[in-house]
């Protein structure tokens, strides 16, 4: 999820309950204000009753005005202090009963006790409570409205240098030339990432290219000693006067420099690709290609009773002629290598697409590791394990994309052009 839906999701949760809270709060503040107010005028209302008693010694008639009931009766047990109640009788107003709240105190006249009750309703404070909440629960679900669409427009706008970052980022690989340039911005947190950014991938990629010169030259400079080794080999070899076992020993040393100067040459051969050495592309027609291959193989395949079938659709792709020729030599040759007597191998050229299958008496190779460097599905292998690392540079390089399958026991090399 990104940076923004959690912010936005969090933001909406807290202004949610900020929506919740102001509500209530806007309601019951405005309630006990009101309340406060009625209750100071039943108690003004309570010493004009007094005040008409004292001047004119005769009680106020039971009346109701102005929204306002007085009610009185005779009591033996006098009010000490005046208490207000939500009052359980109704007050009728233009034909209807609403309830209200009455404040009950008590009076002395003419050696008796009068009980008088003064109440009025609550339906004008309810009405005034839920418009004032409704008012303000209205302009807080406007604002939450309006920071919501704040957030999707402005928001996302402030986010954009982070995502040109990325995209920029995205795109970046160590063996292209220059230096990864990002979008200037005038926010100092992006503009500081930025910065840290560049200085980290010019490192990285000085330390690649050095790390490819070295793998190059180590692999050039270990040709010549390889190459003197394996001729004086061949002299011993070819003498008479060797044991048995002396020439076995020589025949182990021969077969170790051999493989040695196969995986200096592969090691080489990376280097020179990952260096764009064969920047060169023309329009090659692939399935002419792949017919003078087959061709090439085919005195092979009879020698280790391997049958091949082949279909192929005319297709014109654009690639340097040298790393198809040598991507076509490893495919081959791992089909063939890895094959049995009696097997089979299937090349298929569609719109495209190019399939090579072959048996074999191998197990599954593991899909996420099989185009890995020195990977081998035997431990004892002889094999250096580049020959599918070449052919996954060779697809980087030439925009190939490469997968493997094993299916119906059939080992399966796909490659897809784009």
């Amino acid at each position: 999820m990104k940076l923004i839906a959690h912010y936005n999701r969090h933001n909406f949760l807290v202004l949610t309950l900020l929506f919740i809270l102001s509500g209530i709060c806007s309601y019951v503040l405005t309630r006990n204000v009101l309340y406060n107010e009625l209750d100071e005028s039943l108690e003004s209302s309570m010493n004009r009753v007094n005040n008409y008693v004292q001047r004119y010694h005769v009680l106020p008639s039971p009346t109701a005005y102005d929204n306002l009931k007085v009610s009185t009766e005779v009591t033996d047990k006098p009010v000490h202090t005046p208490y207000l109640i939500y009052s359980d009788r109704y007050i009728t107003d233009n034909g209807k009963k609403h309830a209200g709240r009455a404040l009950i105190f008590s009076v002395h006249l003419n050696n008796q006790i009068y009980k008088i009750r003064i109440s009025k309703p609550l339906e004008g404070i309810k009405h005034i409570t839920q418009t004032v909440a409704l008012t303000t629960i209205t302009m807080i679900l406007l604002l939450v409205v309006i920071l919501a669409i704040a957030n999707r427009f402005f928001i996302a706008r402030l986010w954009k240098p982070f995502y040109s970052t990325l995209n920029s980022l995205k795109n970046f690989r160590l063996n292209t030339p220059g230096p990864v340039e990002f979008e200037k911005n005038n926010i100092e947190e992006f503009s500081v990432l930025n910065d840290h950014l560049k200085i980290v991938t010019t490192n990285a990629r000085k330390e690649y290219h050095l790390l490819k010169e070295f793998t190059e030259n180590a692999s050039h400079e270990l040709q010549t000693p390889l190459t003197i080794i394996r001729s004086k080999l061949d002299v011993l070899i070819q003498q008479d006067n060797f044991t048995e076992q002396q020439v076995e020993l020589l025949a182990d040393a021969y077969g170790a420099v051999t493989r040695l100067s196969g995986l200096s040459q592969s090691l080489l051969l990376l280097a020179k690709i990952e260096n764009n050495q064969f920047s060169d592309q023309q329009e090659i027609a692939l399935h002419e290609t792949i017919r003078r291959k087959t061709s090439q193989f085919e005195e092979i395949w009879e020698d280790c009773e391997i049958s091949c079938q082949l279909q192929v659709h005319p297709l014109f792709i654009k690639m340097n002629a040298d790393l198809l020729d040598i991507l076509l030599n490893n495919l081959f040759s791992n089909a063939t290598r890895h094959n049995s007597p009696g097997g089979n191998i299937a090349i298929s050229l569609d719109t495209g697409s190019m399939r090579i299958s072959n048996t074999s008496p191998d197990a599954a190779l593991d899909g996420e590791k099989v185009f890995s460097r020195f990977y081998k599905s035997v431990v004892n292998n002889e094999k250096n394990g580049l020959g599918l690392s070449i052919v996954r540079q060779i697809c980087l390089s030439s925009h190939i994309t490469p997968s493997y399958e094993y299916k119906n026991g059939l080992h399966n090399f796909s490659f897809y052009w784009y």
